[in-house]
């Protein structure tokens, strides 16, 4: 499927779920409340989340940095030779960070990595979403299940999931639901012969809390961009796991030091845009407005032309037919809204 059917057929399921949600401001502020208590008590949080995993005779395998993501995934899976990666967000993250070669698919696997959407921290369970009836039932015939969860997947409580899981499931998909889920704990599984491990990775998520007025970032970083992405008109190939969308590549900059990667922030990345299609009441353009700001606060006044690649240009990057040429536009984008 190519970008233009893909985005208009997300959108007119999105306008159809939207129009059953009875109040969606209201939704989205209190998934962003809650998503922001568990910022400001990420360590809190992951710890109660552990000691609740530990009651079901279980455990947390915590992955810091890349060399023991690698160890504890090569050790949770080295008794089995078939293995498959499921296109979760977290595996891919995993996956791309710490540069893994994901064997290829097979059809009846012995051991599965999914990516848990998100962690709850009172009751030590996880959610993990699907898009397809297949990868649910390769997860329930497989004999080893590796949940790969990030520090950024975490509810406080049980309650918040109905909200979280819907918001995702309507933005992400245009669907009210998900096709299946699976809520559960690490450990053996009830009623089935599989047992559950959880890695909980970081992998320089924790330091976009290190900036205050840039913590409620720290929400997005586990949302799929939908077939809106600007981006995405150039090569869109949702089932390839190294693509990078612009969420992706915005965040980069603030995970690895936004002074290193100030290419990712500057020019235009049509976040006006993006800014509809969030579950979270978050203002993405003013945010990076604000970084911005704070990189260029000491710099020496710029000719008045290079303001102009400082402004949100949406409307332009989106209509492609004002250049005559498709090439020159692709290059002329890249450059100069994206940040390429």
């Amino acid at each position: 499927m190519d970008f233009i059917t893909a985005n208009t057929e997300y959108k007119e399921r999105l306008n159809l779920s939207l129009s059953k949600v009875t109040d969606l401001d209201l939704a989205k502020k209190r998934l962003t409340y809650s998503r922001w208590k568990v910022a400001e008590n990420l360590d809190k949080l992951l710890f109660e989340f552990e000691t609740n995993v530990k009651k079901n005779d279980a455990n947390v395998f915590w992955c810091p940095d890349v060399k023991t993501s690698i160890e504890q995934l090569n050790k949770q899976l080295k008794n089995y030779n078939k293995v498959s990666f499921l296109n979760h967000n977290s595996v891919n993250y995993l996956v791309n960070t710490a540069d893994i070669k994901v064997p290829e698919p097979v059809e009846d696997p012995e051991a599965v990595v999914i990516g848990a959407k998100f962690i709850i921290a009172n009751t030590g369970n996880y959610y993990a979403s699907f898009n397809s009836i297949e990868d649910y039932e390769k997860v329930i015939r497989a004999k080893k299940i590796v949940v790969i969860a990030g520090i950024d997947s975490v509810l406080s409580l049980q309650s918040e999931l109905y909200t979280a899981k819907q918001l995702y499931a309507i933005f992400e998909t245009g669907n009210l639901h998900y096709t299946a889920e699976i809520l559960g704990r690490p450990g053996r599984v009830r009623g089935l012969n599989s047992e559950a491990s959880l890695l909980l990775v970081d992998l320089n998520k924790s330091k976009l809390l290190d900036i205050p007025d840039h913590r409620p970032l720290f929400s997005l970083l586990n949302f799929d961009l939908p077939p809106v992405c600007p981006m995405q008109q150039f090569s869109y190939y949702p089932e390839d796991r190294t693509k990078t969308d612009t969420l992706q590549y915005l965040f980069y900059a603030f995970l690895n030091g936004l002074k290193d990667y100030q290419s990712h922030l500057n020019g235009n990345y049509g976040l006006q845009l993006l800014n509809r299609y969030l579950p979270y009441d978050i203002n993405l353009y003013k945010q990076i407005l604000d970084a911005r700001a704070l990189l260029h606060a000491d710099e020496k006044k710029k000719p008045a032309i290079l303001n102009l690649f400082n402004k949100d240009m949406s409307n332009l990057v989106m209509q492609p037919k004002k250049f005559k040429e498709a090439e020159r536009f692709k290059k002329f984008a890249e450059h100069n809204f994206f940040g390429q």
